[in-house]
């Protein structure tokens, strides 16, 4: 009698375990494939990022890859700029020397670019001086980053191509 109840105990769990198994299934399957599709699109984005700026050519040149083109003032030894009106009513200054503007040699138009970059002296200086003007003393102050990706920017603009990688204000203070 005791070896058919055990028997009867251990056949209800046997079956009570399959249910739980079951729903346990059919609960948990469905969640962790959708955890899986979320952390697949994850990766494919990160990838395309990656991807990105693998394809971005300014994103990572070699020193030996470059080549700086420096401007000056041909008149003056420094140059000063009036900045715009800040909140304090007083009229503030931007002195600097001059103009470096580092170009990639590998980029495709760089033998045209180099062919008339360092014949722009007086237009580059007063794209600079346009791209400086538009900053009050307090904002440039704070966003000196901001004012160098906008030179670049300018000069990306101003020479129709991707080439230039930085631009450097030299002996820049402000007053």
């Amino acid at each position: 009698m005791k070896k058919n109840i055990f028997t009867i105990i251990i056949m209800a769990l046997s079956c009570i375990n399959v249910i739980l198994t079951a729903v346990v299934v059919f609960t948990m399957v469905p969640a962790m494939n959708r955890t899986n599709n979320l952390v697949s699109q994850i990766s494919q984005m990160v990838d395309l990022e990656l991807e990105a700026s693998e394809k971005d050519k300014n994103a990572v040149v070699s020193v030996y890859d470059t080549e700086p083109h420096v401007f000056k003032s041909t008149t003056e030894k420094t140059i000063t700029i009036n900045l715009a009106a800040g909140e304090d009513g007083k009229q503030h200054y931007a002195v600097f020397d001059s103009v470096t503007i580092t170009v990639n040699k590998k980029a495709d138009d760089y033998k045209e670019l180099a062919a008339i970059i360092d014949t722009r002296n007086s237009e580059v200086m007063k794209k600079i001086s346009e791209v400086i003007r538009v900053y009050d003393y307090e904002t440039i102050m704070v966003n000196q980053g901001q004012l160098t990706n906008d030179c670049i920017k300018k000069m990306q603009e101003y020479f129709e191509t991707e080439a230039i990688t930085d631009v450097s204000i030299d002996g820049l203070i402000f007053q």
